[in-house]
């Protein structure tokens, strides 16, 4: 009878287990990795990580290519290759995700981060290196995108970069690749006519100094000009533009975008001080001033953060809480490397679109003066396509315009570019010039 009991309770345990599922094995995570974590797995066995999104876009055989390459040249240069939309875990940031996967790897290496807009590079080497490691991946990823026009199938824009990433020199690559796509195509010199003459007039001159048909037709041709005078006046004389009206929509979205970076800058801003407090700088005096720098660029960020004003008026000083918190981060990796590296630049048009930037002339609408600033690839294209780049928008004087249309004198971010025109933006803040009305 007991063995009949037991038998049974056996057979009603198993019907139970069977209909709870498995129980998880011992040490088993019960939640799911996260996104980074899960790249950072497959970084671990290969250098090269695709989403299977982008399965189709970077086939086997290429993949396979990529990786004997960076096997076989002893660089710690990863590739991933995943799909960034603002909203992501990410926020659509490459920087961001390198950093997440970075951070989760726990070593050195040099990221090339490729989705639809193209490859990014971000750099992490070891301390000590020398200056063109610290930026392998970043200066190969804008040589790509020059090399490609900034428009090719994903995986050519993979193997160009990987390429140059693994060259002895990377800056170099990008310097020749950038300086071979400004070169201006042929056809310049003289303006071009109709008739094909060199200097514009026309290919039959006039015999005899004019007839008697000549003063008519030039009362006429007098007119005309004059009509046309008036009228080019009355176009182009300065008016102030109305102003579109509002939408509830666009109000929402702006609003949303705002706390986003809001939560961002003070989530970073306690991230840094925390890796300040715990970081100790190398030996020398270039590492103690790097200190310095890195401690008052995070207090000006801070400074900055308290007095942001509410509304859309506080998007400029949210934009400029995470530059310097940017700066406070390069100044410790210089702390940590006797005071050797270099400082990022932030996209002129739009410090937000981060600092994979290149030097790019830039002559806006209707200027007649080039300047030279450092632009992302996005910004970069349209410039050279003569349209506008997607601008930093804040109000000014109950209007929407760039950053930069701000009078200089009304806003440490217009004066300094966000840090990109001058390298004193954390001693401008420092003295308050941040709280000036824009």
């Amino acid at each position: 009878m007991r063995v009949e009991t037991g038998a049974a309770l056996t057979a009603l345990l198993a019907a139970c287990a069977a209909a709870l599922g498995p129980a998880p094995a011992a040490g088993a995570a019960v939640q799911e990795s996260s996104p980074a974590q899960t790249i950072a797995a497959g970084l671990e066995e290969s250098p090269v990580y695709v989403d299977p999104a982008f399965d189709s876009a970077l086939p086997q055989e290429v993949r396979s290519g990529l990786e004997a390459d960076i096997e076989e040249s002893g660089i710690p240069l990863k590739v991933v290759v995943v799909p960034l939309v603002e909203g992501d875990q990410w926020g659509g940031d490459s920087q961001a995700l390198a950093a997440a996967v970075h951070d989760r790897m726990g070593e050195p290496g040099h990221f090339l981060v490729i989705d639809d807009d193209g490859p990014d590079g971000v750099d992490y080497p070891p301390p000590g290196s020398g200056e063109g490691e610290g930026s392998r991946a970043f200066h190969a990823a804008l040589a790509a995108s020059y090399a490609t026009d900034f428009s090719a199938p994903m995986a050519e824009q993979a193997e160009k970069a990987v390429e140059f990433a693994l060259a002895d020199d990377p800056e170099a690559v990008f310097n020749e690749q950038k300086e071979a796509a400004d070169v201006p195509g042929s056809g310049g010199g003289g303006a071009d006519t109709s008739d094909g003459s060199a200097d514009g007039g026309s290919a039959e001159a006039p015999s005899g100094g004019g007839g008697p048909g000549v003063w008519p037709w030039a009362a006429g041709a007098a007119v005309l000009l004059l009509a046309a005078g008036g009228g080019a006046y009355l176009l182009y004389r300065p008016r102030r533009l109305p102003e579109p009206p509002r939408h509830a929509a666009f109000d929402n979205v702006d609003r949303a975008r705002r706390e986003v970076l809001q939560e961002r800058a003070e989530r970073e801003l306690v991230e840094v001080g925390e890796r300040i407090s715990g970081q100790e700088a190398g030996p020398g005096e270039d590492s103690a001033t790097a200190m310095a720098t890195a401690l008052d660029a995070h207090a000006a960020a801070r400074s900055v953060l308290d007095s942001a004003p509410e509304g859309d008026a506080g998007l400029a000083d949210l934009a400029g809480v995470l530059v310097l918190l940017d700066k406070a981060e390069d100044a410790m990796a210089r702390a940590g490397a006797g005071g050797r590296g270099r400082e990022r630049r932030h996209c002129y048009a739009n410090p937000l679109h981060g600092t994979a930037t290149a030097d790019t002339d830039w002559r806006a609408m209707g200027a007649d003066r080039t300047v030279r600033v450092p632009l992302c690839k996005a910004c970069a294209k349209s410039v050279r396509t003569r349209m506008r780049p997607d601008p930093l928008l804040v109000e000014h004087e109950g209007r929407t315009v760039p950053y930069y249309d701000v009078p200089a004198e009304e806003s440490v971010w217009a004066a300094t570019g966000f840090g990109t025109l001058t390298g004193d933006l954390v001693a401008r803040v420092q003295r308050g010039e941040h709280t000036r009305g824009g």
